[in-house]
């Protein structure tokens, strides 16, 4: 049988556990050290995961205050903006980091990718042509040259002129290739996606890859209702990661266009008597 002085003593040790426990655990969550850049991006996915990129920005701000001239603190924070859907506060930060590092541009794709979305669409160009000397087997970059292209001249010109890349071993990114040059259709792109066993969401790269391509090129067309149907299905994939965001950030954008124009054309109808 217990005893009460049991009882308490055994709550005394429960609580003095409790609060050792915690603060471990707090201490276990406080913000890396500024010179820890591994810990900061793994702390940043971690909040875009859970919801909590407006905490995370605070933390990194503070970061920024303590070491000034760390560029790769601006890439992270560049990054964080960007993929909440900060576009435009986004790129001082990227631009930052050619300022504290020059030598640092090439492997900046991230920037060029928020230049594309900030309509700077010169820059982006430059962005990715420096950077396909870094990195000369991707697709991607192929791709969203062509993109800023397709703005600054139409479709038919940028097709001519598409950034080639090497062989791009990812399904089903050659024929993405294909797709933006006109040798293939966007359903070939797709059949290629999903040719492969479906995987479980958060691992299908194949098919979010497919139809996050498909989309950005149906919008490229000027195809917003196939745009968004794709980038819809690209999103239901629930792939994590810097494209999985620009995915999301991509479907608001549409979504909030498509958004703009029903309320326009509500307001063009004539009231009813």
């Amino acid at each position: 049988m217990i005893t009460i002085r049991t009882r308490v003593l055994g709550s005394l040790v429960g609580a003095i556990f409790g609060l050792i426990v915690g603060e471990q655990l707090l201490a276990q969550d406080q913000p890396p050290d500024p010179a820890n850049i591994r810990g900061w991006t793994n702390r940043i996915e971690r909040a875009l995961m859970e919801g909590k990129s407006d905490v995370a920005l605070q933390e990194i701000n503070k970061a920024i205050e303590q070491a000034p001239l760390r560029s790769q603190l601006y890439l992270i924070r560049g990054s964080l903006l960007f993929r909440s859907g900060k576009i435009q506060e986004s790129l001082p930060d990227f631009d930052k980091v050619i300022e504290l590092d020059p030598q640092l541009k090439p492997y900046l794709w991230q920037r060029g990718i928020a230049l594309y979305y900030a309509e700077k669409y010169e820059d982006g160009l430059d962005q990715f042509v420096v950077h396909r000397d870094v990195n000369p087997n991707d697709v991607e970059n192929a791709f969203w040259h062509f993109l800023c292209a397709v703005k600054l001249k139409g479709v038919a010109a940028a097709q001519k002129d598409v950034l080639l890349s090497g062989r791009d071993t990812r399904v089903p990114m050659m024929q993405v290739q294909d797709m933006i040059q006109g040798k293939t259709t966007p359903e070939a792109v797709v059949a290629a996606s999903e040719r492969g066993r479906k995987l479980e969401k958060g691992n299908d790269y194949d098919r979010f890859y497919g139809y996050l391509y498909v989309g950005l090129y149906y919008d490229a067309l000027g195809n917003k209702a196939e745009a968004k149907k794709w980038m819809e299905k690209c999103v239901d994939q629930e792939i994590t990661g810097y494209m999985g965001d620009v995915a999301k950030v991509h479907l608001d954008l549409l979504s909030n266009d498509v958004q703009s124009k029903d309320s326009k054309s509500e307001s063009g109808k004539p009231e009813k008597k």
